[in-house]
């Protein structure tokens, strides 16, 4: 697994469809940004990403399954990646045993936010968080396709 790919796989992961900002498709950074500051902290993330694999484990057995990811953004109206679950979840799974541990997905988030943090001052802006999601979608050969925004927002 390349550093890229796992990054792709976390940013798609906590950032998702939330980076278009439109109405209806919830905007993670928002809810992440619990003190309403305007930036979110490592401890903010770290919650965010959390909850989020908390959501996902649906049968509460500590594992997210392709199953489990699929259903998750079926139910959050997430249709906008087109990094299949299944590709996501490989990314990360560094004990390769076809499912997500907490673990491995806390330990990937981590480093996303690492490696969004651009400007290394422990906190990620919303510029920051966007040329996260740009870099991802260079990254994924897919500029332009990957992501559905809603118009206006381009």
């Amino acid at each position: 697994m390349t550093r890229k790919t796992l990054f792709i796989a976390i940013l798609a992961m906590t950032c998702g469809a939330a980076l278009a900002h439109g109405p209806g498709k919830g905007d993670k950074f928002k809810m992440m940004d619990t003190d309403g500051n305007g930036s979110i902290s490592s401890a903010e993330h770290a919650a965010g990403v959390t909850k989020m694999f908390t959501e996902m484990d649906a049968d509460k057995d500590g594992f997210v399954t392709t199953a489990e990811m699929d259903a998750r953004h079926a139910a959050k109206g997430d249709k906008a990646m087109k990094m299949s679950s299944a590709d996501k979840i490989k990314a990360m799974d560094t004990d390769g045993d076809g499912k997500l541990s907490s673990a491995e997905h806390d330990a990937g988030a981590a480093k996303m936010f690492t490696d969004m943090d651009g400007d290394k001052d422990g906190s990620l802006s919303r510029s920051e968080m966007d040329m996260g999601h740009d870099k991802m979608k260079a990254d994924s050969g897919h500029a332009g396709h990957d992501m559905e925004k809603p118009a206006g927002t381009e």
